[in-house]
């Protein structure tokens, strides 16, 4: 701070009328220089010259504490840029953020809603179409009831196929092109069966025993004895005797579960005889 202020002039330097600064000022300006004046010239050029210096004081030792502060590590921001008209910043992303939805546009509903009712149409179209062909699937409501799961069960022992009770696409395009990419059942025909046509079998087993008729060995095994006692059935309750699962057989099944008791101990023991 010393070394800069001796390079400026005293205000006692400045104030006297024979010093060399103030034949200056007469020189510079043309004009004859009164006393007031030369004190407020001085007093305006000392004001600027302090404010100079202290300036370059605060610069000084900001740069010496920032210098400090860091380590003396400066961070070159034009390293984190990768080309021309990139903004300054780290270039890799960031999480996504969520994009607000269009206006006038609806969000996609939720895939759960979205296969339900594909689900439901698939159903609804195989109904119709076995309805068509007479295995009594029920009305075709898009309901996949336990009525539907057999007349499909039927319709695949019948035309030797993997046997699910399920809907699917290729079972649709079969029922109305006749045929199509739907694999027979080479090992066993029309006895092979997924999870879910093991679970028809067996409850159609435990409803026929429930009424006194024998089926055999449990489980979801289609033996001699679960044939004979579903033709038995059928037989009994005057329905055309196939003596596999279809949807008469189911359908009646479930009528007699709503019977009175008494009604279906009576049919268990005709079953008996």
């Amino acid at each position: 701070m010393s070394s800069t202020a001796q390079k400026f002039p005293t205000v006692k330097q400045v104030l006297t009328a024979d010093s060399p600064y103030f034949e200056l000022g007469e020189r510079a300006t043309g004009v004859s220089m009164t006393e007031r004046d030369i004190k407020l010239a001085a007093v305006i050029s000392l004001l600027a010259t302090t404010s100079v210096a202290l300036n370059m004081f605060v610069f000084q030792n900001t740069a010496k504490t920032s210098a400090i502060e860091t380590g003396g590590i400066v961070t070159d921001r034009t390293s984190w840029v990768d080309g021309p008209g990139i903004a300054l910043g780290p270039t890799s992303p960031g999480p996504a953020a969520e994009q607000p939805a269009s206006d006038g546009v609806l969000p996609p509903a939720p895939l759960g809603q979205s296969d339900d009712a594909n689900r439901a149409e698939l159903t609804k179209g195989i109904q119709r179409e076995l309805g068509n062909i007479r295995y009594e699937p029920g009305q075709p409501d898009g309901v996949l009831g336990m009525v539907t799961r057999a007349a499909i069960f039927a319709y695949e022992y019948d035309n030797g196929l993997v046997l699910t009770g399920e809907p699917s696409e290729q079972l649709l395009s079969q029922l109305i092109l006749g045929s199509s990419s739907m694999s027979p059942s080479a090992a066993r025909p029309g006895k092979t069966m997924t999870a879910d046509g093991e679970s028809l079998v067996r409850s159609v087993k435990q409803q026929l025993a429930t009424l006194g008729y024998q089926t055999g060995v449990p489980g979801s095994a289609m033996t001699p004895e679960f044939a004979r006692a579903v033709r038995e059935f059928e037989t009994d309750q005057k329905l055309k005797v196939t003596g596999r699962i279809s949807g008469p057989l189911m359908s009646r099944l479930i009528r007699l579960q709503g019977e009175p008791k008494a009604r279906r101990e009576a049919i268990a023991k005709a079953a008996k005889h």
